[in-house]
């Protein structure tokens, strides 16, 4: 396996044209390589990390061109700065992310990578550059041939800018984290903040071995965002950060789609040892032991 960075569009596609019979990978800042198993032999490491520029920030416009390369902390900064938002907490390269697409703690109607992607360019295996969608938010641009970038892990082609839709960040916002509680009392509690309108930005349903929490974020103006702590008697308190998943630690991670009216079937499920994020938005990943997989999988349709 050797590695190679390309640091602008003309030297990936002379990478890729010169590739041979080599397989390739592509690389950002490598935060979501570990979700992926390792390369085979004779592999072809592609970094994008030199791809690292905030091309075109428009702030009246709600929009930006960036590389794949670039932090996303780079850009919540830069669009800090602004005012404005991405409206979802990325992290790794902004390429990356997106071609991942994790399970982040969503709500109902939140932004998303693939709401806010509205166009890109990119590169396809033989050096072929392609463009697709626009950089506006309003347009007739023909398929949305850019939206296959999100959850690809680049398995389809090389985005080499991405045109970003932005929102201006609301004046206050407010994390809270309960208590720890039980499946049915969580679950009931999840789905009665998600059917708040509007509800929270971001909302999940943590489950581990000490029991079941919710955790969300509400934005908005600051009476209104205190007064739906109150309402709801929630109190402010940080969510707990995203846990990295580490394939070589003896456990997998299952993805998925759950129905809000399934969520206690599936905590009752979950094997000893396991931990879930169940988001507002239906999407969960599921930590556990390796042995157990495939009886958790086996159980799904039921």
């Amino acid at each position: 396996m050797s590695t190679v960075t390309a640091s602008n569009r003309r030297e990936l596609v002379e990478i890729l044209r010169g590739r041979g019979t080599h397989a390739v990978r592509l690389c950002g800042t490598g935060t979501h390589q570990d979700q992926l198993p390792p390369p085979p032999p004779g592999t072809l490491v592609v970094s994008l990390r030199g791809f690292d520029r905030i091309e075109r920030l428009e702030p009246d416009d709600l929009t930006c061109s960036v590389e794949p390369g670039l932090p996303s902390s780079t850009l919540h900064e830069a669009l800090a700065a602004k005012g404005l938002e991405l409206g979802f907490d990325a992290y790794g390269s902004v390429g990356g992310f997106f071609a991942a697409d994790p399970a982040t703690c969503g709500s109902v109607g939140a932004p998303s990578p693939r709401s806010t992607l509205l166009g890109g360019e990119a590169v396809l295996a033989d050096g072929t550059v392609f463009c697709s969608g626009s950089r506006v938010v309003k347009s007739v641009a023909g398929f949305d041939v850019h939206k296959l970038l999100i959850g690809s892990r680049g398995l389809l082609f090389a985005a080499v800018l991405l045109h970003l839709k932005l929102r201006p960040r609301p004046p206050a916002t407010a994390e809270f984290c309960t208590d720890p509680m039980d499946a049915a009392a969580a679950t009931a509690r999840l789905i009665q903040l998600r059917k708040l309108a509007p509800g929270p930005i971001r909302l999940s349903l943590l489950a581990g071995p000490q029991g079941c929490r919710i955790a969300g974020r509400f934005a908005g103006r600051g009476s209104w965002v205190a007064a739906a702590l109150r309402a709801h008697d929630l109190r402010e308190a940080p969510m707990p950060a995203p846990q990295p998943f580490d394939g070589n630690a003896g456990s997998e991670r299952i993805t998925g789609l759950v129905l809000p009216s399934r969520i206690p079937d599936l905590l009752r499920a979950l094997p000893p040892g396991a931990s879930a994020a169940i988001h507002g938005n239906g999407r969960c990943e599921i930590d556990l032991p390796m042995r157990a997989t495939d009886a958790l999988l086996a159980a799904m349709p039921a």
